[in-house]
């Protein structure tokens, strides 16, 4: 129960810092306005305003995976393990978005 609870303020630590991180990657689209660069900015938005909620529902569903499994007295370190890995997993999928939706010209 202890990992349990260590992994899970783990997780709402990282679960902040990957929701806030997606929003400032809007800056990315200040480079716009340069001379030769391109962007997608309804990808952008989308992801911006997207991500974080994703963040979010992963961590609800771990917190709920995770507490379900304490209730029932079953161990429950490894769905906190998986909400880690997903929470990883969303803010790259993000910052690959962001960075497809910006063309860098010459």
């Amino acid at each position: 129960m202890v990992a349990t609870v260590l992994l899970l303020v783990l997780l709402a630590v990282e679960s902040v810092a990957a929701g806030g991180a997606i929003v400032f990657l809007s800056m990315a689209f200040h480079s716009c306005a340069a001379p030769g660069n391109s962007c997608d900015v309804g990808l952008g938005s989308t992801v911006v305003t997207v991500g974080p909620v994703l963040a979010g529902l992963v961590f609800v569903a771990t917190l709920l995976g995770c507490t379900l499994r304490l209730v029932r007295r079953r161990l429950a370190w490894p769905i906190a393990l998986v909400g880690i890995a997903a929470q990883i997993v969303v803010f790259s999928a993000a910052l690959l978005l962001v960075d497809s939706a910006v063309q860098h010209g010459f």
